[in-house]
């Protein structure tokens, strides 16, 4: 029996997954049932851009895994360097707002190559660290590379090498003008910032991304790609973290990675005098704009802002909010939106949320702040409504086809991804959209024929509007910017609308040219008004990109013989030495991972210096099928635990309030051989800024039952505040009630390790059964790591617990 557990949970994995695989020259790539026609478009790519990320960089891995997984509308790759060189390709494309923070004129080509330089970078390991890391430890986690500051720096380079349009270094809002416009609003981030600060800056990862990829490239200009590999060279022979980049800058630059960003900064200095102050309307302190539509006599717009309780809890400030052409500004609502529409005084939202591993869009109409209905929930890329009828497009990621539905009927299939979409008074369609080869095409559909009316391969903003036969885009069809233009829908006769701008997305009313883009004036994303010019426009001829992958030879592998020797071949394997309180053991550990990263197995014999008797410690934990987990325990020769343990827990459903508002309900069970069992059925409801959550449960022990039961809540009054508050029962009552609040931020860091953020006040009450039972009070310091450690929280001050008061400090995760 034991035996049969013990297969059963290195065979669990391979059996759930259920996919196919190609063997290409270089890589092996899993894929569903049905989606071999993009394995082996994604195969051939790869083989295609392989070379080029090993040239960037200066070492060859070897063969890699590459998994493709349908994760709904989530678009997103991930590399996992040490699961023996994995890459994840989610296969969704980039759209709505991602279509222009993550510009892309390929696709896939963009995503293989951004993670592949991972795996290239990542397994970079010489000398002492390869021994320790590869032969005594068997893995990639110690590579140290993984202390470069680097890490994404490179790969955002790497994927901007390809295309004009493509990478978002070749991003005029998000690229190196991102730096140009945040000097002139005077919010260039050190390099220490840059490095560890994130969810409470409203450029969150485009600080540690684009802004090390802008640095990078810097680099790469002064000292030319070699010098650059060298720096690689030099950091992947020596494993301490701080004196390893310091002393591999010096050895490849002749300099710290410090001065050398400050000469960076003076470049800066001098390029951001190109990028002059125009009008701001309305500034989102310290956050990004999202969408905005045209009302016909102003805009709506959805936002999102940042705060340290965004780096705290995930909590953010989301919200619509519109200004009129007279000046008029109010917020409409709290409710957040990656794409949105205003038609006949409704304003109607898409939003995205997950759901038992899946991510999916869902479109709402909101009449007022408390008046507001689901109206479809699918995978839809864009949306229009018309008529008061609401209609879609379906992007099929097998076909590379977009359905367009009118009222649930369908009206069009075409061989594009359907970034955005206008019906027009006449019932014709207008039409934002991309493939491969193809940044932003735009698109007109009447009288059943599909015609395109501009396909230049520049790179195009997020969205289109349309207005007295003209469609308005955004286009970086000049260096640096990315400038309002229009196109004339019968003559195709091109209009430049504003100069010297960086707009995501324009939109007309009838007096004004409105955009958004970063501020120039602040930290934050800011709404432009332009008086209204229109001037005929020339667009320069560029070549187009003529990507097409090399198609390279290729067979059917054994996918459960593959996917079990790949999980059964640890990633880790270390010595233990393990002590109990009494005794000393010695034993091994060893880690394995399914090629999805959703299974994982923990094996720990060791042996008892003690008692001199050995023992064996199991552990599973995976994902069997969407929104249920599994976690199985065997613990042989350890009389303290129980034999065998189990768990499992499951989504059970959501249900939705209001697009920022959610109801969800999960179980969990657990048992064990000895006869305990707990139960509990959490209860939540969570917005922007709170969440409440009720917990009630039974145990089972030693033959009694018992009731838990918990109610907890979370608010954030501001973004620099937090409160919680609970109660429960778990044999007997008890209650609590905490604080957290900013008092000033202190910006200051040391970039090969630490960067110090802000200093808050803290405060935490305890009772049980009624009473009272203890207190703190204590300041925190928020202190960041530069090396991809974390934020740490140390804290001082009193205590008072038995009737005494006494000094406090502790170093914690969480302020």
């Amino acid at each position: 029996m034991k035996k049969l557990f013990i297969l059963l949970l290195f065979i669990l994995p391979v059996l759930v997954l259920a996919r196919n695989v190609l063997v290409f020259p270089n890589a092996d790539v899993y894929y569903p049932g049905d989606y071999e026609d993009l394995a082996v478009y994604i195969g051939n790519t790869f083989e295609s851009i392989r070379q080029k990320a090993i040239d960037l960089i200066g070492n060859d891995p070897g063969r890699i895994n590459i998994v493709l997984l349908d994760k709904g509308t989530d678009t997103n790759g991930v590399a996992l360097p040490f699961n023996h060189k994995t890459i994840h390709i989610y296969l969704w494309p980039s759209d709505a707002a991602l279509s222009n923070r993550l510009n892309v004129s390929n696709f896939y080509r963009q995503l293989l190559i951004h993670e592949f330089t991972h795996i290239v970078h990542l397994t970079y390991t010489t000398g002492i660290p390869a021994f320790i890391s590869r032969i005594l430890l068997g893995t990639e986690l110690l590579s140290p590379q993984n202390l470069s500051p680097f890490i994404e720096g490179v790969t955002v380079f790497a994927e901007s090498t390809s295309y004009l349009s493509e990478g978002r270094l070749n991003n005029p809002l998000w690229g190196r003008e991102l730096a140009y416009q945040n000097y002139v609003a005077g919010v260039f981030p050190d390099l220490a910032y840059a490095l560890a600060v994130s969810r409470e800056d409203y450029r969150s990862g485009a600080l540690y991304y684009n802004y090390m990829a802008a640095f990078y490239d810097y680099l790469v200009r002064r000292f030319g790609i070699d010098a650059v590999k060298d720096f690689h060279r030099e950091r992947a022979g020596r494993l301490l973290p701080v004196i390893g980049t310091i002393t591999s800058a010096k050895n490849a630059f002749g300099a710290t990675l410090d001065d050398l960003y400050s000469d960076w900064e003076k470049e800066v200095a001098l390029r951001s005098t190109a990028y002059a102050t125009l009008t701001e309307i309305k500034t989102i302190e310290n956050g990004q704009i999202m969408d905005m539509a045209g009302t016909g006599e102003g805009v709506v717009f959805s936002y999102i802002r940042n705060g340290e309780v965004s780096a705290w809890v995930g909590a953010y400030d989301r919200g619509l909010g519109e200004i009129t052409d007279s000046g008029f500004d109010r917020r409409l609502s709290d409710f957040g939106a990656t794409s949105l529409k205003w038609k006949d005084g409704s304003t109607y939202l898409m939003t995205s949320v997950a759901e038992r591993g899946r991510v999916s869009r869902e479109i709402w109409q909101q009449r007022s702040a408390i008046n507001v209905r689901l109206l479809d929930k699918g995978e839809m890329s864009a949306f229009d409504v018309f008529d008061g009828k609401l209609v879609t497009a379906v992007y099929n990621k097998k076909e590379g086809v977009s359905t367009v539905y009118f009222d649930k009927m369908e009206v069009l299939r075409l061989p594009w991804l359907v970034r955005d979409m206008i019906v027009t008074e006449d019932s014709s369609y207008v039409m934002l959209l991309s493939r491969n080869g193809t940044n932003g095409a735009i698109g007109f559909f009447g009288e059943g024929e599909l015609k395109i009316i501009l396909d230049d391969p520049y790179m195009k903003g997020r969205g289109i509007d349309v207005r007295n036969g003209l469609v308005v885009y955004t286009a970086a069809y000049e260096a640096g910017y990315m400038d309002a233009f229009a196109v004339d829908l019968s003559t195709g006769e091109i209009y430049r609308l504003t100069e010297g701008a960086n707009l995501e997305k324009a939109v007309l009313s009838e007096d004004y040219i409105y955009g958004f883009g970063q501020s120039r004036l602040a930290k934050g994303m800011s709404i432009y008004r332009f008086d209204y010019s229109a001037v005929p426009y020339e667009v320069k001829e560029v070549e187009s990109d003529s990507f097409e992958p090399a198609e390279s030879e290729y067979e059917s592998g054994d996918y459960l013989k593959k996917a079990f020797l790949h999980f059964v071949n640890p990633i880790l394997r270390a010595p233990l030495i393990e002590y109990d309180g009494k005794d000393f053991s010695l034993g091994f550990l060893f880690l394995n991972m399914s090629l999805d990263g959703e299974h994982t197995l923990t094996v720990n014999p060791s042996f008892n210096l003690g008692t001199l008797k050995p023992s064996l410690t199991v552990q599973y934990s995976g994902r069997i099928i969407g929104g249920i987990d599994l976690a199985l325990d065997l613990n042989l020769g350890k009389t303290d635990l129980p034999l065998g343990s189990a768990g499992i827990s499951a989504e059970l459903f959501q249900m939705p309030i209001n697009p920022s508002t959610r109801f969800r309900s999960s179980a969990t069970l657990q048992i064990d051989t000895s006869g305990n069992l707990s139960m509990k059925v959490p209860l939540s409801l969570g917005g922007n800024i709170f969440n409440l959550t009720l917990n009630p449960g039974l145990r089972l022990t030693a033959g009694k039952i018992g009731l838990i039961l918990s109610l907890d809540a979370l608010f954030v009054p501001t973004l620099g505040t937090l409160v919680e508050i609970g109660v429960g029962f778990d044999e007997e009552f008890y209650w609590y009630a905490g604080a957290a609040q900013v008092l000033f931020r202190i910006d200051r860091g040391w970039s090969p390790l630490l960067f110090f953020k802000e200093v808050g006040l803290g405060a935490k009450v305890l009772g049980k059964n009624l009473a009272f039972d203890g207190a703190l009070v204590y300041l925190f310091a928020n202190a960041g790591t530069t090396i991809g450690l974390g934020d740490l929280y140390p804290k001082i001050g009193f205590s008072y617990y038995n009737g005494k008061f006494g000094f406090y400090f502790s170093i914690e995760g969480t302020p």
